[in-house]
């Protein structure tokens, strides 16, 4: 195999100062992101180390169990954004920086809003509680961090003696704040940051991120790369994500007759499924993966192809996909309470706790009221999460609990939860993202492409894929504006990108 940014690869193990890495769908960033921060530790002769910073708990064990596997020896510190900031900075510093009122024992409370920077640090003394800003695009933890930095000469010194460099992963997901505190650390602290991410994955800036995030790294002072290599996807799928979302290295001489993406039309999808079946465009004895970016149309779809003799599982967006604070843990505890076969073991494991059998115990007891016990009531459910959060010392919201009590009270959620072996899924982008899939199906109704609409979603989508991707061109402007595009690149034969399967005159 002809890895085509090899030297891209072999390049950033060894540059010294701040890197930013541009990493497409299945480049193995996370990969590359541990190859280096095991070189860094290697070279360090001193008391420093290094931290590794991403956005969810899953996230920091996944690149523990990594480093693990790589062979990384030395001790790092692998933690959420929010954990460094608050365990880091706020609360060793606060009260040298702000006096004695404010204390650090705050407890954190994401349903406590307030309008100003000013409202927030009267809330820390007078409510002893750190909330958020009611626009969601405003980060008051991370602001409130960066002014004690900038206040307190003690937390500027005891990050500078403290860390070599500073990993930090899915930046695109980043918002303005974050962002400023990270510059701080790197412009004024001297911390070298390697800050690696996909722009083309950005699909939560609905809920914060800052658009064009990467835009904003184009210093100087940073070097540059770009991992483009897809290990995951065929080339003729990769190719294809290539030419709307990486056009740099969209290939216009590929000269083969693409049987990998299709594009097909027909008048009804799920009557039209077996005749795909039949003419071989969709293999039956693999994985099929139909993505929906609604719930109820995922679910329509599942149950019509259901009623031909098929066995689709719909898999569900659920009331705790969104990223909430403790989003894996509600997750951990879903699991825990619906699955028969997860056990208290499973649990202790995945949230990463004190394993110690009175621990366990401990959890256990606590979560007997909830386990199996799909129809408790709200006022039960939530003292139980109260009794946890003393226990774990975390804090839950209120929108957590409500959250989570909705998931486990309503069946439909429930299969979101459970080890299921099922090859055919139906299921909805969000749901699918940081997965893989030997096929993938989804409708170009969700991608309005043309008029700069759902890029994030379509990427996405199109890089689950490992072996087929099947577009269902169920709109008007798609394959136009996906021809025209392929003719401005230079590309004259569409059949060189997709293969076309007309059943609407059948």
């Amino acid at each position: 195999m002809i890895i085509v940014d090899q030297e891209a690869r072999d390049a950033i193990l060894y540059e010294k100062g701040s890197i930013v890495i541009s990493a497409s769908a299945g480049s193995g960033k996370t990969t590359i992101m541990i190859k280096k921060l095991k070189k860094v530790l290697e070279e360090i002769n001193n008391h420093k180390t290094v931290a590794a910073i991403t956005f969810t708990t899953k996230a920091t064990e996944e690149i523990k169990k990594k480093a693990i596997l790589e062979g990384v020896k030395k001790e790092f510190f692998a933690q959420t954004n929010d954990s460094f900031v608050e365990y880091e900075i706020i609360r060793p510093f606060i009260t040298d920086t702000y006096g004695p009122e404010f204390q650090s024992d705050f407890t954190i409370d994401y349903d406590f809003k307030f309008h100003d920077f000013e409202s927030g640090k009267i809330s820390l003394v007078e409510q002893e509680k750190l909330g958020v800003f009611y626009d969601i695009k405003e980060n008051f933890k991370f602001r409130l961090a960066l002014d004690i930095l900038k206040n307190n000469t003690a937390a500027r010194q005891y990050l500078q003696s403290k860390y070599e460099m500073i990993f930090l992963d899915e930046y695109q997901d980043s918002d303005l704040d974050m962002h400023e505190l990270f510059m701080y650390l790197k412009e004024v602290l001297g911390i070298k940051l390697f800050i690696v991410g996909d722009p083309k994955q950005a699909i939560y800036i609905w809920r914060g991120a800052q658009p064009n995030i990467f835009e904003k790294l184009d210093s100087d002072d940073f070097k540059h790369y770009e991992l483009v290599m897809n290990f995951r996807s065929h080339d003729e799928i990769v190719n294809y994500a290539n030419l709307l979302h990486n056009t740099k290295y969209f290939n216009n001489q590929y000269s083969e007759k693409v049987k990998r993406v299709v594009h097909c039309k027909l008048k009804d999808f799920t009557s039209s499924f077996s005749r795909l079946v039949y003419e071989g465009e969709i293999d039956p004895d693999k994985e099929i993966t139909i993505i929906i970016n609604y719930n109820n149309d995922a679910r329509e779809c599942a149950e019509r192809l259901n009623e031909q003799g098929y066995n689709f599982q719909f898999i569900p967006r659920t009331p705790i996909d969104d990223n909430t604070p403790n989003n894996h843990l509600l997750y951990q505890l879903a699991c825990y309470v619906i699955d028969n076969n997860f056990s208290i073991y499973d649990l202790i494991e995945n949230i990463n706790v004190d394993s110690r059998r009175q621990m366990v115990r401990r959890v256990e007891v606590i979560l007997k009221k909830l386990k199996g016990n799909l129809k408790c009531d709200q006022e039960t459910f939530c003292s139980t999460l109260i009794e946890l959060e003393k226990l774990l010392e975390i804090k839950f919201t209120k929108d957590e609990m409500n959250l989570l009590y909705e998931t486990v009270k309503e069946d439909q959620y429930h299969i979101a939860f459970k080890k299921i072996e099922d090859k055919y899924k139906v299921m909805t982008v969000f749901g699918s993202k940081g997965l893989e899939f030997s096929q993938v199906i989804s409708f170009s109704r969700f991608y309005k492409v043309h008029i700069g609409e759902g890029y994030q979603n379509h990427y996405v989508c199109i890089t689950r894929a490992k072996d087929k991707f099947i577009m269902v061109d169920d709109s008007n402007s798609y394959e136009e504006h996906i021809v025209s595009h392929s003719y401005r690149l230079g590309m004259s034969k569409t059949y060189n990108l997709f293969k076309s399967v007309d059943m609407l005159s059948e």
